[in-house]
């Protein structure tokens, strides 16, 4: 990835283009006959447009000093047809000040046509093709900017352009020439606004460093291939952002998003607080685990504050009293509050100031209003089906498998008056394991992925009933976590902080059948029901897994079976039978709420929720 350092509006930019904050413009009705006229080209036995406007230098000489200075001459004397709005209003200090920010996006590496100066200057005054208008004339235009203005025509020669009047107009051989007032207001994006805006350096910097040039082969003319690689004769690249392909298109035209922006002092109050979950093991190179670091913890500022107004309707549940962010997903079930915000004017924009943009609003944040357990500080579920999240222990001596590991479903149905099985109600899916020699003990290996350093985690495992056996599995679980030179410590066996010693057939086993310390460390999987069941609480890992892959995690689960060394125990009274469902990881910043919570599941959800509601 190659980083790029982007400029930021000069102040003086920023007052010529942004004299005013326009509306929204929404389509006029137009009929037929009052719609503009699009000809065919300008009169052949004219000055180009080019021509006129350096003819008239005593009102455009400072028009035509910036776009002399930005390489804009090319454009007005091609043969394509265009429509320019010049304006004669325009002062020498504006158009140094367009020059200026011209010269640091060249500095700055980004190519012509991304550069702010052509796009929102120069292609703020010009459309395609040729504009004439009539008394009639009332419409909304593209400008070359992909910004759309009103259009109002008084005459054949006179009208306005977003309020900004002209009353000369120059036929030119490819195009037509008006004069205006003033310089044309630009009406920034999202992503402009941010850009252009003081106080926002933090965000928009960060957002920036992910701009790539991507050659688009599609639209490119190939010309061979020389040693093995495509020649282009003509290549179109375009300035790319794999960050906002994943979060919002903030800087498109044709969307519509609303953004939540931290300020500069949200932003580094926010840093320090979130830099010391990413803490890495030191068998990550330091240059990548110092990267990691600081982009996680860029990500986990700004990851929850993108929203898509116009996708609103298809994946939020409840639009009318709820907002959900680009993180949100329709089928998250585990957790349905996670990436949802309630009453939202009430809650998160409450008090924020709201900034109307081309694409959609800025809400200016300045207070940090984005609860981090909504987003990366969420609950994560751990699939306990899927292979690539754990291992299966083998025999040293064969390197066989000693575990038979299979993936299945329990299904659970309604029951109908007479008994039988009827509709669906409730489906799971599940890893069951058992040993390969049968009187063996069984146990599988769960990777912890993503995992956050300095924080304390509730750890549950969700069990299937053995509704064939009919019988509860006896199961001891341990955490082993990754050394600084890169092995895993032998598993540290936990304490269930729900002991099941007063359990009936527990109680009766005798210290030569199942020691205290295994009756201590005794969990029940139910034979009757899905269960979840709380591990432990308040479990901290040293080292974080955010951003590696899940073979790099720095922390294991093991779930093995537990049970009395006397055989008559055995598939009678307990089965060594596995089967997990899932595991959770319930994160918090304190022991304290950790261990408040450990006992309910939901509390943490509810919290949010409730919080949600109120604020």
């Amino acid at each position: 990835m190659t980083i790029m350092k982007k400029s930021i509006f000069s102040k003086t930019l920023a007052a010529v283009v942004l004299a005013s904050t326009p509306l929204l413009w929404s389509a006029c009705t137009d009929t037929w006959n009052e719609h503009y006229e699009v000809v065919e080209g300008g009169m052949a036995d004219q000055p180009t447009l080019l021509e006129s406007i350096q003819a008239d230098s005593a009102s455009l000489k400072n028009f035509y000093k910036v776009i002399k200075a930005i390489g804009c001459t090319e454009v007005l004397n091609s043969p394509q047809q265009l429509t320019v709005w010049a304006p004669k209003g325009m002062t020498e200090s504006q158009a140094d000040s367009v020059i200026a920010v011209y010269q640091a996006d060249v500095d700055a590496g980004l190519k012509w046509e991304d550069n702010k100066a052509v796009k929102q200057f120069f292609q703020n005054h010009v459309a395609q093709y040729i504009r004439t208008i009539s008394s009639l004339t009332n419409d909304t235009i593209k400008m070359q900017s992909n910004k759309y203005m009103h259009l109002v025509g008084k005459s054949s020669t006179t009208g306005t352009l977003s309020g900004n009047p002209f009353n000369e107009t120059v036929l030119c051989s490819n195009g037509v020439l008006y004069k205006t007032e003033n310089v044309q207001t630009f009406f920034p994006n999202v992503r402009e606004y941010l850009e252009q805006t003081e106080g926002m350096d933090s965000v928009i910097s960060m957002i920036a460093s992910f701009d790539e040039y991507e050659l688009d082969e599609s639209s490119s003319v190939a010309g061979g291939v020389v040693d093995g690689k495509t020649v282009y004769l003509d290549s179109v690249i375009n300035l790319t952002n794999d960050f906002l392909k994943l979060y919002g298109y903030i800087q498109r035209e044709d969307s519509l998003y609303a953004f939540l922006a931290p300020t500069n002092e949200v932003w580094n109050r926010e840093y320090e607080k979130y830099h010391k979950y990413y803490a890495y093991n030191p068998t990550v190179n330091q240059e990548v685990a110092d990267s990691l670091t600081d982009i996680n913890t860029k990500l986990s500022i700004v990851m929850g504050r993108f929203f898509n107004i116009s996708m609103e309707n298809r994946y939020n549940r409840h639009p009318s009293d709820s907002l959900v962010n680009t993180m949100y997903y329709e089928r998250q079930s585990h957790n349905p509050r996670q990436n949802v915000y309630y009453k939202p004017e009430e809650g998160i924009l409450n008090g924020l100031k709201k900034v109307e943009c081309s694409n959609g609003y800025v809400y200016v944040d300045n207070q940090g209003v984005i609860d981090p357990h909504t987003t990366f500080f969420g609950r994560t579920d751990i699939p306990a089906y899927y292979p690539f999240y754990y291992e299966v222990p083998k025999d040293d001596k064969t390197n066989e498998s000693t575990m038979n590991v299979n993936s299945m479903q329990y299904n659970i149905y309604w029951l109908n008056e007479d008994g039988t099985a009827g509709d669906l109600y409730e489906s799971y899916r599940f890893t069951q394991v058992t040993a390969v020699t049968p009187t063996a003990q069984t146990s599988l290996v769960f990777k912890l992925p993503q995992t956050l350093s300095n924080v304390y985690y509730n750890i549950y495992v969700v069990t299937i009933p053995d509704y064939q056996k009919g019988l509860p599995c006896w199961f001891q679980a341990g955490l082993s976590e990754k050394k600084e030179k890169g092995s895993f410590s032998n598993a540290k066996k936990f304490d269930n902080p729900h002991p099941v010693t007063d359990d009936p057939i527990i109680a009766s086993l005798s210290n030569s059948d199942m020691s205290a310390t295994n009756r201590a460390r005794c969990y029940i999987a139910s034979a009757e029901k899905v269960d979840t069941i709380l591990i432990q609480s308040g479990v901290q890992f040293q080292y974080s897994s955010a951003g590696l892959d899940v073979d790099e995690c720095v922390a294991k689960l093991e779930i093995g079976s537990i049970g009395p060394s006397n055989s008559k125990y055995r598939e009678s009274v307990y089965t060594r039978t596995l089967r997990l469902n899932e595991i959770i990881l319930v994160p918090f910043e304190t022991k304290e709420e950790a261990d408040a919570a450990a006992d309910d599941i939901d509390a943490f959800n509810d919290k949010i929720l409730e919080a949600n509601k109120e604020n």
